[in-house]
């Protein structure tokens, strides 16, 4: 078999053939302005003269006298056995001055007067938060610890995996999802969760964000009225704002969302979001009379539930607490869950129980928006369920998680009792924190992340402005054993802030 170039194409170059220019001078500078504005980067590797004289119907000496003038400037080095390559030792100001000129001969309009044309969705979503990039840091919410033990399985299972998967496999898939994966996730949720569902009800999407995505696109106009928790997940708000319905706020007290004054309101909504298990970010859960009445007013309404059961798999006190839509009649409720929580996030497997009647819509949405989830991450999330892995990862980080938890609640009592009021915390990957009124809970995120330490500001989570201030703790990156010392670390930055504050 003939060796594969490794050089790129340079097919994008253009030369005027009826130009008083040679064309030799022509390729150099074109060549030149490649490598000066980074389009080429240092140490890249160019076509042969052949080649390149080949791909561009030039003579091979043109060709030669172009790259000879490269080296001759210091623009390229050509090795024997290397070939030619872009140079590493071009001066930075000769590029930071070419790419200056160049943006500025590119850019004539101004930036203020150019019309980007962006549409009334995309507006009211560019004013919601967004996660991107997050490492997990000394008390970062909501990311799950990756323990040794669980890399390796994963490793065994992903090999196992590639060597048995069969060309088939290869093309296009269902863009519901892997079979066999969506009838353990339904056996599961069954077992676990109380939802009530078969295997042709869930559809496999990229992470909880892409569920709630289909769910606005599929039921809401223009205006609807949404109600959701404040606070709220904010992946929640940029959904329902990206179709630009109506998003209205409803507090959230020591029992769940308060709907009372909504329930008996001329008024209604087209769709409530919820997170009654573990909400989200305060950590209540929904109390049963509150399940009651809002799937009844579902059903007068024809009203959709939206419930994100995000990491129920984790609770550490009491009972397991049944889906809602596990005692759902009426088919109003679709249940949303997440594998980002309970493994790990760069996974994006998320999945979503709908009734049966919304399963096609949602199929043709899911096939428009991408043909589904990548075919071999579910297969190795189908394997790691169906032998038992999933279920003794969740009990193993239980105890882990237990152990983290009560060691920083014992840490906060101890550097900062009377300061901060932290919540039951009974389930999830965080501890809420109330700091005293007056404080700026923004601010003392900010003295906390300059010191290193991720813990996001409560106020962060609300549409109304909160009458008090709070913090995130997360207790899943740092070992039970490195909680008081973080805390003896942070505890000084937090009281300097409050006692100015409230001088």
């Amino acid at each position: 078999m003939p060796k594969i170039a490794s050089f790129i194409s340079l097919g994008t170059i253009t030369l005027d053939r009826s130009s008083q220019t040679a064309l030799h001078r022509q390729l150099f500078q074109e060549l030149r302005d490649k490598i000066l504005s980074h389009e080429l980067k240092p140490g890249t590797r160019l076509p042969s003269t052949r080649v390149l004289a080949q791909e561009m119907s030039l003579g091979r000496n043109t060709v030669i006298d172009a790259f000879n003038q490269l080296i001759a400037e210091g623009y390229v080095d050509s090795i024997v056995g290397s070939g030619t390559r872009v140079t590493s030792s071009l001066p930075k100001d000769i590029i930071t001055n070419f790419a200056q000129q160049y943006k500025k001969n590119t850019n004539s309009i101004p930036t203020e007067k150019r019309d980007l044309q962006i549409s009334d969705n995309v507006e009211d979503l560019l004013k919601v938060p967004f996660l991107e990039g997050t490492k997990l840091k000394p008390f970062t919410p909501a990311l799950p610890s990756i323990e040794e033990f669980f890399i390796k399985t994963w490793e065994k299972i992903m090999i196992k995996t590639w060597r048995r998967m069969s060309r088939s496999q290869f093309g296009y898939r269902s863009a519901l999802g892997y079979p066999a994966l969506r009838e353990v996730i339904a056996s599961y949720l069954r077992a676990a969760r109380g939802v009530k569902c078969e295997c042709s009800q869930i559809i496999i999407t990229s992470g909880a964000q892409q569920a709630l995505n289909l769910t606005a696109q599929l039921l809401l106009n223009k205006g609807d009225r949404v109600w959701i928790e404040d606070p709220c997940y904010n992946g929640a708000k940029a959904a329902f704002s990206g179709v630009s319905a109506k998003v209205i706020p409803l507090p959230v007290d020591k029992s769940g969302i308060v709907i009372k004054k909504e329930l008996n309101s001329s008024t209604t909504a087209r769709l409530v979001y919820i997170s009654p298990s573990n909400q989200f970010p305060l950590g209540v859960t929904m109390s049963l009379k509150r399940r009651l009445e809002l799937i009844q007013w579902a059903e007068e309404n024809s009203s959709w539930i939206v419930e994100d059961d995000y990491d129920s798999e984790f609770r550490y006190s009491g009972s397991p607490v049944m889906s809602l839509q596990g005692i759902d009649r009426s088919e109003r409720v679709i249940y949303i869950g997440t594998f980002s929580k309970v493994l790990f996030p760069a996974l994006r497997l998320g999945y979503m129980v709908v009734p049966e009647r919304l399963v096609e819509p949602v199929h043709t949405l899911r096939a428009h928006a991408d043909r589904g989830s990548p075919i071999f991450e579910q297969i190795v999330l189908h394997d790691f369920i169906e032998q038992g892995h999933f279920a003794r990862h969740i009990r193993r980080m239980k105890k882990i998680y237990l152990d983290r938890r009560n060691a920083m609640i014992e840490a906060m009592d101890k550097h900062l009792k009377g300061l901060l009021k932290p919540s039951s915390g009974e389930a999830g990957l965080h501890i809420v924190t109330w700091l005293p009124e007056g404080v700026d809970d923004r601010e003392v995120s900010e003295l906390l992340k300059s010191a290193g330490y991720d813990v996001p500001a409560l106020s962060g989570y609300f549409i109304n402005p909160p009458k008090r201030g709070g913090l995130l703790f997360g207790f899943t990156a740092l070992d039970a054993s490195e909680m008081d010392k973080a805390f003896e670390t942070i505890a000084p930055i937090i009281i300097r802030k409050i006692k100015l504050d409230m001088t």
